[in-house]
């Protein structure tokens, strides 16, 4: 009886030290990567809205790979983005390319920051606002279209399908209105790509809407009028 209550107390040892280790060493982990926060401002050309610009913050958490994310900034630009792990990059894109970089080395210098501010990222003397008027073929219904923007065709999926306009990134806009884009004059190779939703009521599908593929265009002969069928 005696072993078996020994034997009971060893076992019951080894897996209250076991605990306490995966206790500290999760404590460790979380201590090593405390939450921060990264604020800044872009600034844009006059206008309202992102226009098709874009944010993007790359991190690395944990000893695993950097992973980017989409972050919105608000109407005059500002955005606060917290954050775990190791400050990589902030970059902004337009039509698929980067317009901005903040490199790691001007991060390291900020990194004591508490939040991390990284001041203005300027982009008024890089991009110039083309607007685009949308409507709908003539025979074909009115409502809502999603429209992306990209330097070059579009990306496809691993089996060759389309890009899906069905996210935050691409906003709804209503034909027979006209929306604004920021781009810089040398680009060469303008795509615009418009996809109406399946049906007309609440939980439309947009991932598998009919899509339609504007250019290539160059800015100086950008578009003024976009069809949609």
């Amino acid at each position: 009886m005696k072993s078996l209550v020994a034997a009971f107390l060893v076992v019951e040892l080894i897996l209250g030290s076991a605990f306490t280790w995966c206790e500290a060493h999760a404590n460790g982990r979380q201590a090593d990567s405390p939450e921060r926060s990264l604020v800044g401002q872009v600034l844009l050309p006059k206008g309202e809205g992102r226009r098709g610009v874009e944010l993007w913050v790359t991190v690395a958490e944990n000893g695993q790979g950097p992973h980017s994310t989409w972050v919105q900034f608000d109407a005059w630009g500002y955005f606060t983005h917290p954050f775990k792990g190791t400050l990589i990059d902030v970059s902004v894109s337009v039509g698929g390319k980067d317009v901005y970089q903040v490199g790691s080395a001007n991060l390291t210098e900020r990194k004591e920051l508490k939040p991390i501010d990284i001041g203005d990222i300027d982009l008024r003397d890089r991009l110039s606002a083309h607007r685009l008027f949308l409507r709908p073929e003539d025979g074909s219904p009115e409502g809502e279209v999603r429209v992306g923007m990209w330097f070059d065709p579009p990306p496809v999926g691993p089996r060759g399908e389309p890009v899906s306009l069905g996210s935050a990134q691409f906003p709804p806009v209503s034909l027979e209105t006209e929306v604004e884009w920021l781009i810089p004059r040398e680009e060469q190779s303008i795509y615009f790509l418009v996809e109406r939703p399946v049906g007309s009521g609440r939980g439309r599908e947009w991932r598998s809407g009919h899509q339609r593929l504007f250019g290539p265009f160059t800015f100086e002969n950008l578009p003024t009028v976009l069809v949609v069928d």
